[in-house]
């Protein structure tokens, strides 16, 4: 009974194995093959806000990337007789593929890079990537984005991305008033940019600024200064973006000021006005012109009406890596008051991924070299972080 059951046990454990050397991996090569599988290939797999990632691949070498609501194009080339390359910005992914000789549907990608391999069910051209293969990392995937693609939507100001900016703004003062140098104030605003695009491939960018001010000076009107705190006015933007058929980047819409702020703080005067977007966007450079003016039309109060202008100067360089440079100043003229506001700014980001989702890390330094002469703003340091989301605005429209 003994020498029966070890002889079962053996013979199980022989059909095991069997089975398990039976399943084997073969490589797919041949340049005509490898170019047929990713012709009209569509690869997808679970983002970090739930949605499908999806590269869709053609057979003329060209793609596109929807990912967080952006649409990103790719190309893609058959290198050899066995390697896939995805040119993804400035990453290229190659990879190597096998196909299992029990499952055809079963195939597993070897990254040439890194040697990590991932197993896939490709089924009528659809290419799934389970969700235990884990986050693409910095270099993307073939349904994931890469950093330096997160980082040129994120400095694009027409992008899909929808974000949830904190910007930490700390100020040094100056003036002629008595003790007016040395004084410092801290804003903390929180601006979403939310858009909302059409099948057309245009959209509409919603994006309010909701400020938070702590320990600002304010004048007592005799001889000094006290430290308070309390709501700005809410200030937003609402613009229409043409899709862009070129580097070319154009957008027309309205800005407005609301009467939200604490005592002491804001305006008390509804205000809005036209705006317009006039940019040039490359891989590498995003250069743009944000002019806009603001009137008021509506308010109470003694603090006098709005008749202000604002020209924001954008450049920014795209070194790789997902890190950006440049500058995004914003110069103002109060024409009540016939006063210049203009900054030196500087600024440097960087794209991160952190557990999945994308990430704008960046640090901004202002230098007032035009400013009130009583007292203004001599210095902002910016602290911004902005992680991007999922708009739950645009899923219920």
């Amino acid at each position: 009974m003994k020498k029966a059951m070890r002889r079962m046990g053996f013979l199980a454990i022989f059909l095991l194995a069997h089975q398990v050397c039976a399943a084997e991996w073969t490589p797919v090569t041949g340049a005509d093959t490898l170019k047929e599988f990713m012709g009209n290939l569509k690869a997808e797999r679970v983002l970090a806000n739930g949605k499908i990632g999806r590269g869709e691949y053609h057979p003329d070498g060209t793609g596109t990337l929807h990912a967080w609501g952006a649409s990103i194009p790719r190309t893609w080339e058959v290198i050899g007789e066995d390697t896939i390359a995805i040119t993804a910005k400035r990453e290229t992914l190659s990879f190597k593929l096998e196909r299992n000789s029990e499952d055809a549907a079963l195939y597993r990608v070897t990254d040439t890079a890194t040697g990590e391999k991932t197993e896939i069910t490709v089924t009528a051209g659809v290419a799934v990537v389970p969700a235990a293969a884990g986050k693409a990392g910095a270099k993307g995937a073939a349904a994931a984005p890469s950093m330096d693609e997160i980082a040129a939507e994120l400095v694009n100001p027409n992008t899909a991305l929808a974000t949830l900016n904190l910007r930490n703004q700390f100020r040094w003062f100056s003036g002629d008033l008595p003790n007016a140098d040395g004084q410092f104030g801290y804003t903390a605003l929180l601006q979403p940019v939310l858009p909302f695009p059409f099948k057309s491939g245009s959209k509409v960018i919603f994006r309010p600024a909701f400020p938070f001010i702590i320990e600002q000076p304010v004048w007592n009107g005799v001889d000094d200064f006290d430290s308070e705190s309390g709501f700005g006015d809410i200030v937003f933007d609402l613009f229409y973006a043409p899709k862009a058929k070129s580097p070319l980047l154009t957008g027309v819409g309205v800005v407005a000021s609301l009467p939200t702020a604490s005592s002491g703080f804001g305006t008390k005067q509804w205000a809005a006005g036209p705006e317009a977007l006039l940019g040039y966007l490359t891989p590498k450079h995003v250069s743009v012109l944000l002019p806009s003016h603001l009137w008021d039309f509506a308010g109470s109060g003694d603090s006098g009406s709005v008749n202000a202008t604002s020209l924001q100067l954008v450049y920014v360089y795209l070194p790789g890596g997902g890190y950006n440079v440049g500058t995004t100043s914003l110069l103002s003229y109060d024409w009540n008051h016939n006063q210049w506001t203009v900054p030196l700014n500087l600024t440097a980001g960087k794209a991160v991924n952190i557990n999945g989702r994308p990430w704008k890390l960046s640090l901004e330094i202002n230098y007032y070299v035009e400013k009130a002469d009583a007292f203004g703003a001599e210095w902002m340091v910016g602290l911004n972080i902005g992680p991007v989301v999922k708009n739950v605005l645009a899923n219920w429209l």
